[in-house]
């Protein structure tokens, strides 16, 4: 294969571990790559480090974002413009963004060739008028890139079929790279119901049912690994001095720290809010997770991710209202747990790790 000789890479959060593996796939594929990109203030644990070991990566931090303030994001993204202009001029150059608000970037810089990647569908989040308008130059901008990576199949088949063809688009699921640092878990913890909610806290109302069910039943532990904005992480602090079977441990190394994470709990809960579209078809990593760490999942019911969940029986579907998640959980045995976490340890590890 020969080599393309330069990639630039415009990512909007160098924290993500999906970020940081696409960008190492890419420095495979290139002889130089640079990357632009933004820190996080929330989950800002450095994941991003790894990429000092590839030569090959020159990666220069433009700014730090904070969670959901875009107006700030603004002068952000024109110091990106002013660098990459300096450091690339207007010649040709070959982009590879992730996000839509990257995408709109690029399409500000002269002479590129851009591959976009869609690792959620933003505009579903937004209101009627904003959702229009921010589909109308997606659906543009898509039909406009050379490339299109979808982390899920449900993205394409359910909004973008229409608009590009198949020949132009890559499914590459968010599946998990180890990096050799952790290993399967093949003996599960059965002394009791250990649940953990790994990673950005979203969804309030879920999280809250969740606490106030494991509130009132001693017997079961919770434990909140990641970070969110500040009302939902001070709801589960204040829960944790609270209940004695509720702990917040912040936020972690991706994938350092996974392997003890996972062999302290032996259900992933992973119900996400399924009635906001982009959950419906959207593949959360956290599925893959679980598949490599053989630990049992529940996911919210009606999604693309919790069809994969009962077709691979990794586990279980619920609704996300307090009586379901209860009813789930009252029913749900460590019988249950041991059993399911034997079919995962059957199943093909290539189904989730990259």
């Amino acid at each position: 294969m020969v080599k393309n000789q330069r990639l630039i890479i415009l990512a909007q959060s160098m924290e993500q571990p999906r970020i940081v593996k696409r960008i190492i796939e890419k420095s495979i594929e290139c002889e130089t790559v640079y990357v632009y990109g933004f820190s996080r203030k929330i989950h800002a644990v450095n994941n991003f480090g790894i990429l000092k070991d590839y030569p090959n990566i020159h990666i220069t931090l433009v700014g730090t974002f904070s969670n959901k303030k875009y107006l700030n994001r603004i002068w952000g993204y024109i110091k990106l413009i002013s660098i990459i202009y300096k450091n690339h001029g207007i010649k040709k150059k070959h982009l590879y963004v992730f996000g839509l608000d990257l995408r709109i970037i690029g399409s500000l810089l002269l002479n590129t060739k851009i591959d976009y990647e869609i690792s959620d569908i933003m505009w579903l989040y937004k209101s009627k008028i904003q959702k229009n308008i921010l589909k109308i130059i997606d659906l543009f901008l898509v039909t406009k890139s050379n490339k299109v990576t979808f982390t899920s199949q449900g993205f394409y088949d359910v909004y973008y079929r229409k608009y590009i063809s198949k020949e132009k688009i890559i499914v590459k699921e968010n599946k998990f790279k180890t990096y050799g640092k952790v290993n399967p878990i093949e003996i599960i913890k059965s002394d009791t119901l250990r649940i953990a909610y790994i990673g950005a806290f979203r969804y309030n109302d879920i999280i809250d049912n969740l606490i106030e069910y494991v509130g009132q039943n001693k017997n079961i532990i919770l434990n909140f690994y990641g970070d969110g904005n500040f009302s939902i992480v001070d709801t589960i602090k204040k829960n944790e001095l609270l209940h004695e079977n509720i702990f917040f441990h912040g936020a972690f190394k991706n994938p350092d720290d996974l392997e003890d994470i996972y062999s302290d709990n032996n259900l992933n809960f992973v119900v996400y809010d399924n009635s906001l579209d982009n959950e419906k078809v959207a593949m959360p990593n956290k599925y893959y997770e679980s598949g490599y760490f053989n630990i049992p999942i529940v996911c919210a019911e009606n999604t693309y991710v919790g069809k994969r969940v009962l077709e691979q029986k990794m586990g279980w579907t619920t609704g996300t209202s307090k009586a379901e998640i209860s009813a789930f959980l009252n029913n749900l045995t460590i019988q249950d747990i041991i059993n399911c976490h034997k079919n995962i340890l059957k199943l093909d590890k290539g189904l989730f790790q990259s």
